[in-house]
């Protein structure tokens, strides 16, 4: 399904990217303190150390330009803050941004280790592994929505070290260095398969049709032209009735409403008996009055605007009924079935009557904390199920 913004398509895919970005800029939030705290206790170890050969200056210098780059990343943040509750937005252009700042970042924490580590004693360069490996470690949870980000953080801050490793020519850092390398690959391999874990579970999550959040992020974005196509998409165009999505967002909706109250909501589903035939034998045309009589004969039962009517596929049909009980869903159900069977409308074809006639299923469940619509449609189709073995033209009601 893709619907369409007034700048450019919105598809389950953009959805997708759109939440691996959000959360890259979510985690962001805490990873600048992280690394703020991190930097600022290397720092003064460093100024410590090196203020003896006087070199301090380095370290206010790259700690200066470090905090002016983290600045510079908060108010990009807050920018995207305030955007992104608009729905939709260009998640390319925010993801390349938030690179940028990653690139930045990196750069500073890894080049300034590596700079550092000639001028420093053995104690505080082990210090400094240490928090390069934990920071790079640490990132695994704040950048594994994106594989390239991850591998450009990881590039950057262990990787100037590395190089500095191999140069000194020594057997201890060459292990060092090779050390650095195997990290690098393992964290590249774990981010790989989270990666991949994330994406599925958001493939699944936006590909699913009962997702009525995010449907509607993408309604409330979309112009005054495609709300009137929005329309069209959830109206049978045949019967005028709701059509099969407008249903289940109504169902997920009401469902979502009801979720406290422990009232019940009740399910009408039916399906005209050998509709098939009836078209073989009439012709299309004669079997669309059919259709469109019964969409009015189901919509002079609703008397709130809470209630719907909706032409689900073919000949079956469904009304919602929420706050009724069984017992009153059910003489609704009733009251439907006779007033078909009361216009004696012919069908030569039908193996349970010489008249028109339908099979009904009526199902009703209380909505109770952490149930779920599926139960009552699983109710629902099961009763009418049974209408249609049981020999069709009946109504079989079901309830919890």
């Amino acid at each position: 399904m893709t619907i369409t913004s007034e700048t450019s398509p919105v598809s389950s895919h953009h959805l997708q990217q759109q939440e691996l970005v959000t959360f890259l800029y979510d985690r962001f939030r805490m990873g600048r303190h992280i690394t703020l705290f991190v930097s600022t206790l290397a720092a003064l170890l460093a100024y410590v150390e090196l203020s003896i050969q006087g070199r301090e200056h380095w370290v206010l210098l790259w700690y200066g330009v470090l905090f002016l780059i983290m600045m510079l990343r908060a108010r990009h943040l807050k920018q995207f803050l305030a955007m992104r509750s608009h729905g939709y937005f260009p998640y390319q252009k925010w993801h390349d941004e938030f690179l940028l700042g990653v690139v930045g970042t990196g750069l500073m924490l890894g080049c300034g280790a590596a700079l550092a580590m000639s001028y420093i004693t053995t104690n505080l360069q082990i210090i400094l592994h240490s928090l390069l490996l934990t920071m790079s470690a640490g990132a695994i949870a704040y950048l594994s929505t994106s594989l390239r980000v991850y591998m450009v953080y990881m590039l950057t801050i262990m990787l100037p070290v590395t190089i500095w490793l191999f140069l000194q020519g020594r057997s201890a850092t060459y292990l060092h260095g090779l050390l650095y390398l195997f990290f690098m690959v393992a964290g590249f391999v774990s981010v790989k398969r989270m990666h991949q874990l994330v994406n599925d579970a958001l493939y699944y999550r936006y590909d699913n049709e009962t997702l009525i959040d995010d449907l509607h992020r993408l309604l409330q974005s979309v112009s005054q032209t495609n709300k009137a196509l929005e329309k069209i998409s959830t109206t049978d165009e045949l019967t005028g009735v709701g059509s099969y999505r407008a249903f289940r967002i109504q169902l997920e909706e009401t469902w979502r409403e009801y979720q406290d109250s422990k009232l019940p909501i009740s399910l009408i589903k039916l399906n005209i008996d050998y509709f098939y035939e009836f078209n073989a034998h009439y012709g299309q045309e004669m079997s669309d009055r059919q259709l469109q009589l019964v969409a009015r004969i189901l919509n002079d039962q609703i008397t709130d605007s809470a209630q719907m009517v909706a032409r689900l596929q073919g000949a079956e049909f469904a009304v919602l009924l929420p706050g009724m009980s069984a017992q009153d869903a059910r003489q609704i159900a009733r009251t439907i079935h006779e007033t078909l069977a009361d216009r004696k409308i012919e069908h030569a074809r039908s193996a349970c009557s010489k008249f028109l006639t339908m099979s009904l299923g009526v199902g009703s469940q209380t909505v109770m904390p952490r149930s779920f619509s599926r139960e009552l449609l699983v109710r629902v189709d099961t009763a009418l199920r049974l209408a249609k073995e049981r020999g069709h033209d009946r109504l079989e009601v079901l309830e919890a």
